[in-house]
């Protein structure tokens, strides 16, 4: 039986073929954790306005090279009555199947600058990368931050290095 019909692959759209080559690289390569929760300490810079702080992150949706998630930071300044907190939606890529990996990603959030009984709020957008290494059932997780901070006038913080230690679930 012949038929006029093109064949199946020069019928398929290239968004078709993306996403067929998504799904079976999802299906085909290592199985990733549901999740990742972890915790770090941070120095933001300039360093003589700010201390070390802290923060949290979540990744709530993870594939064997991407995660999507949130990250809460909170930092004091060198002037006792001056803080700054960031909250930011975040997504990350990384190579599969490497057990030392490198990541890099892009976030998007807000900010609360407190000074005194004063706070002002704003947005932010960042990028980052940095590199995971798997100890034990953890996996320590040092990473450079770029930060740009909305509002006039800006507060003076632009870059932050991080590092905490992450478990999978």
């Amino acid at each position: 039986m012949h038929s006029d019909s093109p064949p199946i692959s020069s019928a398929l759209t290239p968004v078709c073929r993306f996403l067929l080559a998504l799904i079976a690289v999802t299906a085909l390569g290592p199985r990733a954790d549901a999740g990742e929760v972890g915790a770090f300490i941070t120095l933001p810079t300039p360093t003589e306005a700010w201390r070390t702080g802290f923060g949290f992150h979540a990744a709530i949706f993870s594939l064997p090279f991407f995660q999507a998630g949130g990250e809460f930071a909170h930092m004091g300044a060198e002037d006792l009555l001056i803080s700054i907190s960031t909250y930011t939606a975040q997504a990350e890529f990384a190579p599969p199947s490497i057990k030392i990996k490198p990541f890099v990603g892009v976030g998007a959030g807000a900010y609360r600058l407190k000074a005194g009984d004063a706070s002002d709020w704003g947005t932010l957008t960042s990028i980052f990368g940095g590199v995971k290494v798997p100890v034990g059932p953890a996996r320590l997780r040092a990473e450079f931050r770029k930060v740009s901070l909305s509002g006039k006038p800006r507060p003076n913080f632009d870059k932050r290095y991080s590092l905490g230690v992450t478990f999978g679930f």
